[in-house]
């Protein structure tokens, strides 16, 4: 949708949608989301209702908490949408800073089952686009599951595009690890300068146009860099194995993130595509007998269109728990 689109929205009514105040609407969100979301809300999505609720009855400290807190921003810069009859809340949506490259986020947009199809998702989403505008965004990114066809749609009618599919596929930590293969390439931890090869390869795989590394983590520099601050106070949660070719070329990276007291690791896998099909299986079998030693799964988001990492993750029992279309607009 075009700015002058967007602008001529406003004159519209917006009946009940307003701000979010979050010491009095916060609660009455996060029981609309769970009336929204409840069949699909992972482990992470019931955590955050636990603490939306339990931020709810926090009373004047939230607004401290809010100041404090990345998340809690994200709610107070969002509106909701009350019912005029009987001051129900039926709709939300959130709307924050990404924190990077002028760009902001759209999220957690809901309608009550029994308001649907009235044009209050539209306009939620709009007015959030708007205010993204009007704080200087270059671009709005927003995810959405990919069999929600509806939503798709009104993003698309909105002037959203698509960017890419990613898949969250988890391994549990209590399987069993595959066996060893009878023949496995050599991995190491990634060479002195090997960074810039790995920063080279996710430009070619996961280039920014078409969503960056995953959810919120843009392609950049920053991701493989070391950092001699990290280092030096050895807080760097973030290994980097590698696979090379005959050549001594960088042929297959893997980033894990191992976090402490995290039940699983944020895996992201790399292959260049001539290798595609031959590496990702034994880097796989190397990484999930060596973080089954830890006691911890492996939980990656990977592009949908990637097959030949799909077949892979199947037959070494992981689970896709959601696939996530994610959706850009430049203002």
């Amino acid at each position: 949708m075009s700015a002058g689109a967007l602008s001529s929205s406003q004159t519209q009514p917006e009946a009940g949608l307003r701000r979010i105040n979050i010491q009095t609407d916060l609660g009455r969100v996060a029981d609309l989301m769970e009336l929204a979301f409840g069949p699909t809300l992972d482990a992470n999505g019931r955590q955050m209702l636990r603490e939306m609720r339990l931020l709810s009855r926090s009373g004047p400290l939230l607004w401290l908490i809010g100041r404090l807190d990345r998340a809690v921003q994200g709610w107070m810069g969002g509106y909701v949408w009350i019912e005029p009859d009987n001051s129900q809340l039926i709709g939300n949506v959130s709307v924050y800073p990404a924190g990077f490259d002028n760009m902001w986020i759209i999220a957690n947009v809901a309608v009550h089952p029994s308001f649907r199809r009235q044009g209050i998702a539209l306009q939620l989403v709009e007015k959030a686009m708007l205010n993204s505008r009007d704080h200087g965004a270059r671009m709005v990114q927003l995810q959405v599951d990919a069999t929600n066809y509806g939503a798709r749609k009104l993003y698309e009618q909105l002037g959203f595009k698509e960017l890419r599919t990613f898949t969250r596929w988890r391994r549990r930590p209590y399987i069993p690890p595959p066996r060893p293969l009878a023949e496995m390439p050599y991995i190491s931890f990634r060479g002195r300068g090997e960074w810039k090869d790995q920063y080279e390869l996710a430009r070619q795989l996961r280039p920014n146009e078409k969503g960056g590394m995953r959810w919120l983590t843009p392609t950049n520099k920053r991701f493989f860099r070391p950092s001699w601050w990290r280092s030096l106070f050895n807080v760097d949660n973030t290994l980097h194995w590698v696979m090379r070719d005959a050549d001594e070329q960088l042929a297959a990276t893997l980033c894990v993130e191992v976090r402490f007291g995290m039940t699983y690791a944020m895996c992201d896998l790399l292959v260049a595509p001539h290798q595609q099909g031959a590496l990702e299986k034994p880097f796989l079998n190397y990484m999930i007998r060596y973080l089954h030693d830890r006691g911890k799964g492996l939980f990656l988001q990977h592009p949908q269109d990637d097959h030949h990492a799909q077949a892979i993750f199947k037959e070494y029992e992981f689970e896709a728990t959601h696939s996530l279309v994610h959706m850009e607009w430049k203002c």
